[in-house]
C-alpha cells in the first residue's frame, strides 16, 4: 500500500486527488468543519494550477513516477514465487485497496498480508492505509486470515538496502555532506503518539533512543534508520538530518530541509548529496520537490552541486531482500 498519485497531470486529476487526499482526517486531523474550509474553499479550487507544473516535470510516458516503480517493484517481486499473489494499490486514487483486497479475495488466498511501504510509522501515512484496509475488509466480508506489517525502518534488509544504495551512489562519493531528507508531520501529529504527553518534543534527545514513549514516534522512527544506517557506511562523512514537505500554517518537526539546504554554502559546504529515506519509490517529493526546486534553493543561496540518491525503487538487491523480509515473516 503506498499514498496514491494524481490519474493524470492536470488540474482536474490534481483536483480530484488532492480532495480525497486532504480530506482524510488522519492526514489534516482537526475538526470537520475546519478541514472542509480548508479543503475545499483553499486547496482544492486554487492550489493544483500552482502545484500543476511540478507534477509535468516528472510525469513520464507511462504515468506518475510512483506508480510506474510501484508497478516494476511487483512485477519483479511477483515472479519470485507463483505462491504468493502481490498487488499494489493506493489509500488514494488508483488502483485503490478495494480493488487490490477483491482481487485477491477472487483468488482464494489462504491469508492476506497488509504492508504499507512506508518504512517509518505514520498515522497520517501507514495508519490511515491500515485504517482504510480493515474498514474495506469489514465492510466485503473479507473472511480471509490477515496479518499487518506496520513498519520496517528497524529492519536489517531495508538498512543494508539503503546504505548500498548510498555507498554506490556517485553524488555521496564525491559530495562533501550527506543530508537525510524525510517527508515532514506536523509536531501535534508527533505529540498525539506520546500517550505521556510529557516526553515526545519535550527533551532535545528525546529521539535519540527507545523509550516507553517513542516506540510509535515517527521522528524516533527516523533518526533511528539514521543511526544505522552511519554505523554501515564504510565511508564516512558528514551529515544531517532534516524533514521536508511543509504544508500549511502548522508548527511541523524540525529542522526544515529547505532551511538546511540554504544554510549550508555560507558554511563553506558546496557539493552534497540527497537521500530521501521515507519513500521506497521516487515521486514528486523526490524527483521535483528536492532534485529540482531545493536544488535551485541550494544553488541561489551560494552551493555549486546538489544530488539527488535515487530511491531504492525496482532494484533487484531490494527486491530480492524484501521478498525474503515477507516470506521469513509472514509465510
Amino acid at each position: 500500500m503506498n499514498i496514491g498519485t494524481p490519474s493524470a497531470p492536470t488540474v482536474k486529476g490534481l483536483r480530484a486527488y488532492l480532495k480525497q487526499f486532504l480530506s482524510d482526517p488522519d492526514v489534516i486531523d482537526t475538526n470537520f468543519i475546519l478541514r472542509w474550509i480548508i479543503v475545499n474553499l483553499f486547496v482544492v479550487p486554487f492550489r493544483p494550477k500552482k502545484i500543476l507544473p511540478q507534477y509535468q516535470s516528472i510525469w513520464t510516458k507511462d504515468g506518475s513516477p510512483l506508480l510506474v516503480h510501484s508497478r516494476n517493484f511487483v512485477e519483479k517481486i511477483s515472479r519470485k514465487n507463483p505462491n504468493f499473489k502481490f498487488e499494489i494499490v493506493m489509500r488514494y486514487g488508483e488502483p485503490s485497496i478495494e480493488e487490490g483486497l477483491i482481487k485477491l479475495k477472487e483468488s482464494n488466498v489462504e491469508k492476506i498480508i497488509l504492508i504499507p511501504m512506508f518504512p517509518q510509522y505514520a498515522q497520517a501515512t501507514s495508519g490511515s492505509c491500515i485504517k482504510k484496509a480493515l474498514e474495506i475488509i469489514e465492510k466485503l466480508n473479507i473472511k480471509i486470515p490477515h496479518e499487518i506489517n506496520h513498519s520496517f525502518y528497524q529492519e536489517e534488509f531495508f538498512i543494508n538496502c539503503l546504505t548500498n544504495s548510498i555507498e554506490n551512489a556517485d553524488s555521496y562519493q564525491k559530495g562533501e555532506l550527506l543530508l537525510f531528507s524525510f517527508h515532514g508531520l506536523p509536531e501535534r501529529q508527533i505529540r498525539k503518539m506520546d500517550k505521556s504527553k510529557q516526553y515526545c518534543l519535550q527533551n532535545s534527545d528525546c529521539c535519540e533512543r527507545v523509550s516507553d514513549y517513542n516506540q510509535m514516534c515517527y521522528k524516533y522512527h527516523c533518526h533511528y534508520t539514521v543511526s544505522k544506517v552511519l554505523e554501515k557506511l564504510a565511508t564516512a562523512k558528514p551529515s544531517k538530518i532534516s524533514f521536508q514537505s511543509r504544508f500549511g500554517f502548522d508548527s511541523w518537526i524540525k529542522p526544515n530541509t529547505t532551511d538546511v539546504i540554504e544554510s549550508l554554502p555560507s558554511v563553506g559546504i558546496k557539493d552534497i548529496a540527497v537521500v530521501c529515506p521515507a519513500f521506497v519509490f521516487d515521486c514528486l517529493e523526490t524527483l521535483e520537490e528536492i532534485a529540482v526546486r531545493n536544488n535551485e534553493y541550494f544553488l541561489a543561496s551560494g552551493g555549486k552541486t546538489l544530488k539527488l540518491i535515487p530511491a531504492l525503487n525496482d532494484k533487484d538487491e531490494w527486491v530480492d531482500a524484501f521478498y525474503d523480509f515477507i516470506y521469513e515473516k509472514f509465510a
